[in-house]
């Protein structure tokens, strides 16, 4: 029989030991393997500058912002796969590489449209332009009434 765990190995939720668009894992002992971390290190440096690039703000802005222009590589496996994967989430659609991976998880679990599918009611839609219409013609008739009257 299979070994017990305290709790669940694979409960549906995202690994929180994943660098996210990398797809590298924390081994058990928190760390990256070697390759890993150079080659994360290295790639890493280039997408950051990509993102600095495309944000319109000054440096110090962006400091106050929590924006990272490079992984420090003193940090640990751990302190890099919170900086990082912050950054992924919140600036991953300006990651070129990464940006359609990016767009595809946001998107993950929303409703797609279909195209042959028809609105609920389009007779609600019609009543509710109605009333705009009515609406604007009142506002416009109030405005006329107001220019009219004189106040002595």
């Amino acid at each position: 029989m299979g070994k017990k765990y305290k709790s669940p190995r694979n409960t549906g939720q995202p690994s929180k030991r994943k660098f996210k668009g990398f797809g590298y894992y924390l081994m058990s002992n928190d760390k990256l393997s070697k390759k890993n971390r150079e080659e994360f290190l290295s790639k890493s440096s280039s997408i950051l500058q990509l993102v600095i690039s495309s944000l319109p703000y000054d440096t110090e802005t962006l400091m106050g912002m929590g924006v990272y222009s490079e992984m420090d590589s003193n940090l640990s496996d751990i302190e890099l796969i919170d900086q990082w994967n912050h950054m992924y989430d919140t600036y991953g659609y300006l990651m070129g590489e990464f940006s359609d991976k990016w767009e595809k998880e946001q998107l993950k679990g929303e409703p797609t449209f279909k195209p042959n599918s028809k609105f609920e009611s389009q007779s609600e839609i019609e009543e509710l332009k109605k009333r705009i219409g009515q609406l604007e013609m009142e506002v416009k008739l109030l405005k006329m009434k107001g220019s009219k009257r004189v106040d002595f």
